[in-house]
């Protein structure tokens, strides 16, 4: 039964009753209000009604001090104990009322007086008075409608909650009242059509019992029949307008404990159903219920099963589906980032499954760097593979994946991608060998020629030139870029580098002059590159840039004059520092560098505003697997420098380790007597050379490292 009344409306109503019927024509009415909660009610109700109001601090007989002319009301806050007869003369002329917060709350539900009664003798009965009179001034003040005596009655006994069902959901047994207050919330739950806890007196069962009923309810609107639960779990659809929730629904969108709830409601040891899921015959179709631990596991094993027989464009759909369900119950838990990482799992063994089958030996520049199609998605997918960690060990250890997400990731890690690598690494072989390798496509060395049109135009410019950003790490680095500035039209190419793929060619060839004016030779054992027959040093590419116009800025240097210039060519060093210095987790730092270089970049283009701007990288990298044993090879004796992925020389023939460049490579800058032999295969590399980092480096000929993606951004 509904209130009929506010609580202001229930106060206006016994003052002007009381004043209609008191002996005197300007009467006093003395409210005397055991608890003092109803101050600042009877005060606006009085001054709204016209009447003075005078409210007594320390005691009654202060209000004597000031006799009033007009109608009038006395509040004592204070129970009336008969004792005193200061107010003999009022109860005469005037009128008194005693009537605390819970009497006047109770006149609110005129309809259902008997019933009301309760909720007087609540507050009466109260230990923390205050607790209720809150309650009842935040339900009955009129705001969103007038509450039921039952939703009133519910706030008292869960203390402020006032869905007795979605309170026993959401907090545990220890969390509920006991002796009667708990069996008030057993009837309330019966009333709301539990009848699984009816006659329950444990709070323990009461609560099991409630979540069972609302799993069992999720599952029904997913479509499990309902037949299959016991009757008392037969939930009935929800009446009213709209359409009906399952009551966790409701609770999970409003809670701020998600990930305790998460932990209750996917907690193995709570086998919710389980006998009735192991005979539905498609757990798919009930993906979308995110509650019941028996049918998350049957879920993973069916997935297993089909990654298994290799089902993987499945396995990435519905790993996807249960990801996004989970993620957006709960977020960021255990149980979401499994799913995750098994979308990550099935798309690196889809894209590996596509290699081995397509056996393509075309252009190896074009099967990597294709942006639709390339290989290089086969690095993106193992490099977010590895990042995502091993979610799996914060989940409960009876979760299935414990047992199997891990065996799953190595597999296709440390055995399917290196063999993918290797592959990879005879394509190039083959490639080279077969003369003029690469022909036709955009060179790194020809950059500043092929966009003379735009670096000499006058408009502005900024080069980022990152060291070691590999393939699919500039894609990563456009894509945010591009969530960040939408307003601006990047677009993304294929250029290749400079064999062998270090930092120090890499760099020579990103500096300005011709082309042709770029070279590779041997001077005196030592190889190097020139640009119109000079030496490319550190001082000389910055003397280089600075001659053509360019400020040249380092990485970290505060240089406000040069970020004002029209040309701007700064250089971020941190992922091959990284690479070469961190042998543990680099990818995990490598994302955390690719969101400081796309922040960089942003601030940037935010405040200065250039025509064009493009991201350029020297070299990418190889990023083995964390456990692989490195073939360490002896250089040939005739060699006159070595380095991890590459020996140089003159006399070098086809014995040599690696792939063997010369004249006959035809790439327009390696001079005529220099022979350089380059290590294709993945897990070898020269001894006593570097620093013993097994799973980072460059310098060799794998697409990884020569293949690079240059980044052009204009304004639209």
């Amino acid at each position: 039964m509904p209130a009929t009344k506010t609580l202001p409306q229930s106060a206006a109503d016994a003052l002007e009753t009381a004043m209609d019927e008191a002996a005197d024509e300007d009467p006093i009415v003395l409210w005397w209000d055991d608890g003092g909660y109803l101050h600042d009610v009877i005060e606006s109700v009085a001054y709204s009604l016209g009447y003075e109001f005078h409210a007594a601090e320390r005691t009654p007989l202060e209000l004597r001090a000031d006799p009033p002319r007009d109608r009038t009301v006395w509040y004592v806050p204070q129970v009336y104990d008969g004792q005193v007869d200061w107010f003999k003369d009022i109860e005469n002329t005037g009128s008194v009322i005693e009537q605390h917060i819970g009497k006047l709350a109770a006149r609110c539900f005129e309809n259902d007086r008997i019933q009301a009664a309760t909720i007087r003798t609540a507050y009466e009965d109260a230990e923390d008075r205050e607790r209720i009179a809150q309650t009842f001034y935040e339900g009955l003040d009129g705001d969103g409608g007038l509450p039921s005596l039952k939703k009133l009655q519910t706030e008292i006994v869960l203390e402020g909650h006032d869905d007795p069902v979605q309170f026993v959901l959401e907090h545990d047994a220890e969390e509920l009242p006991d002796g009667d207050d708990l069996r008030k919330i057993r009837d309330l739950l019966v009333d709301d059509g539990i009848a699984a806890v009816e006659g329950e007196s444990d709070a323990r069962t009461i609560v099991d019992c409630t979540r069972r009923w609302a799993v069992a309810e999720w599952l029904i609107a997913e479509g499990l029949e309902k037949g299959r639960f016991p009757e008392e779990y037969q939930s009935e659809p929800g009446a009213g307008i709209g359409v009906s929730r399952p009551e966790l629904q409701s609770v999970l969108s409003k809670t701020e404990r998600k990930q305790e709830l998460a932990n209750v409601y996917l907690d193995p040891g709570q086998q919710f159903w389980q006998e009735i899921l192991d005979s539905h015959d498609d757990p798919w179709e009930l993906l979308g219920c995110p509650v019941g631990a028996s049918l998350e596991h049957r879920l993973w094993e069916e997935w297993r099963q089909s990654f298994e027989v290799e089902e993987y464009e499945t396995c990435i759909t519905r790993a996807k589906q249960r990801h996004e369900r989970l993620d957006s119950i709960y977020g960021e838990i255990p149980w979401t980032r499994v799913w995750k990482q098994a979308v990550d799992v099935a798309t690196l063994a889809d894209e590996l499954e596509t290699w081995e089958e397509s056996g393509d030996t075309g252009d190896v520049v074009d099967l990597y760097g294709d942006f639709e199609n390339g290989t290089w998605q086969i690095d993106s997918a193992v490099f977010d593979l590895i990042i995502s960690g091993e979610p799996e060990a914060d989940l409960p250890q009876a979760h299935p994946a414990t047992s199997t997400l891990g065996s799953l990731r190595s597999h296709l890690v440390e055995c399917q991608y290196l063999e993918y690598l290797r592959d990879l690494g005879d394509l190039v072989v083959d490639q080279i060998d077969a003369g003029s390798p690469f022909a036709g496509e955009s060179h790194a060395h020809q950059f500043f020629a092929e966009e003379q049109e735009h670096l000499q135009s006058g408009e502005s410019v900024a080069l980022f030139i990152v060291d070691a950003l590999r393939f699919d790490l500039a894609h990563k680095l456009a894509e945010s870029i591009r969530q960040e500035l939408p307003q601006l039209e990047i677009n993304e190419n294929t250029w290749v580098g400079t064999l062998p793929s270090d930092t120090e060619f890499g760099k020579a060839a990103l500096t300005p002059g011709s082309k042709f004016s770029f070279n590779i030779e041997l001077q005196d054992g030592d190889l190097v590159p020139e640009r119109n027959g000079r030496k490319i040093t550190n001082h000389r590419r910055r003397t280089l840039l600075e001659n053509d116009g360019w400020s040249y800025i380092m990485q970290d240097e505060d240089d406000d004059v040069g970020w004002s210039s029209e040309q701007v060519a700064y250089y971020w060093n941190d992922i091959d520092e990284t690479g070469e210095n961190e042998l543990t987790n680099f990818e995990e730092l490598f994302s955390d560098r690719i969101e400081a270089i796309s922040n960089i970049i942003c601030e940037k283009l935010r405040k200065g505003e250039w025509d064009r701007a493009y991201i350029l990288s020297d070299h990418g990298f190889v990023s083995l697997p964390g456990h692989v044993d490195i073939d360490d090879i002896r250089p040939p004796g005739d060699e006159e420098k070595v380095s991890r992925r590459w020996i140089a020389g003159t006399d070098l023939n086809s014995d040599a380790p690696g792939v063997l460049l010369d004249e006959d490579a035809h790439l327009g800058y390696l001079d005529d007597d220099a022979k350089i032999s380059i290590l294709t295969d993945p897990i070898q590399r020269f001894r006593n050379q570097g620093i013993p980092d097994a799973r980072f480096y460059h310098g060799g000929a794998l697409p990884q490292e020569f293949v690079l993606n240059f980044v052009t951004i204009t304004q639209e």
